[in-house]
């Protein structure tokens, strides 16, 4: 009864741990930045400028013979950009805030059949967070799932892809959902050690390692097997020690954790 009566609490606790999650990402609607998303084929930068310089000489039927020399400078879109600087546009392009645009890049991405496994892995795991800060975690799930089966494991983003799909299994919600998040978060990213500290490539995912271990917290409690309270225990604490903010997503967790009957 104790145990039923424990997890009938988070649940209803649960919507306060949404909260949290949509503080940690940075979830909001709009475009960010003055609004206006960047479309794809764009240079976030403004026009290319190609300077140069070109000589050439001609002989013509008479006696005499004329060399000319000129520069020029020349503008353009960069119709015929490379898939690389593509990504890095629209790394570019997230990082100014700009949701919408940086989705229509990734896709863009995606869509371009010269993208190697990598780069679509990697556009992938861009459009999943593009998609967590437009609309909410739940929305870039399909994403992250896709990132991490490409299983480009040497990549930054794959870690990102992990945390991303493990935060989405969290808000989606049900027993088998957080018994994999659990897994992803403690074994596969490595925050089972309370002491590990969680490095991402890039910053506009913008979740802290402390963020990441009360995540971890959470989804110990709610899953509940045998040592899990202790285990949420040490992580939510150690969490605390870290980020000692009173209204984060840390101390929202924290609060969830205790209203739901964790010895903290």
């Amino acid at each position: 009864m104790q145990k039923h009566s424990t997890r009938d609490l988070l649940r209803t606790a649960f919507a306060l741990l949404i909260a949290a999650i949509t503080m940690l990402i940075g979830c909001g609607g709009g475009g960010g930045g003055d609004g206006r998303q960047i479309l794809p084929g764009e240079n976030p930068a403004g026009p290319i400028i190609v300077t140069g310089t070109g000589t050439s000489t001609g002989t013509g039927t008479g006696t005499g013979t004329g060399t000319s020399t000129g520069t020029g400078t020349n503008t353009g879109t960069g119709t015929s950009i490379s898939v690389e600087q593509k990504v890095t546009n629209a790394w570019s392009v997230m990082d100014s805030a700009n949701w919408g645009g940086a989705i229509s890049h990734f896709s863009d991405i995606l869509g371009d059949s010269r993208a190697t496994s990598a780069q679509r892995q990697e556009a992938y795991n861009g459009r999943g967070w593009a998609k967590v800060k437009y609309y909410r975690t739940i929305e870039g799930l399909e994403d992250f799932k896709s990132s991490v089966q490409l299983g480009n494991q040497d990549a930054g983003s794959y870690r990102e892809s992990l945390l991303g799909y493990a935060l989405a299994l969290i808000q989606a919600g049900g027993d088998a959902n957080v018994r994999t998040a659990v897994d992803i978060l403690a074994d596969q990213i490595g925050l089972g050690d309370p002491l590990y500290k969680l490095t991402l490539e890039h910053l506009s995912v913008g979740v802290t390692s402390p963020e990441a271990h009360a995540m971890l917290a959470y989804a110990l409690f709610w899953r509940n097997d045998t040592g899990d309270n202790a285990l949420a225990k040490t992580q939510i604490q150690q969490a605390k020690i870290e980020d000692t903010s009173t209204t984060g997503t840390v101390n929202q967790v924290y609060v969830t954790l205790k209203a739901a009957g964790l010895d903290i």
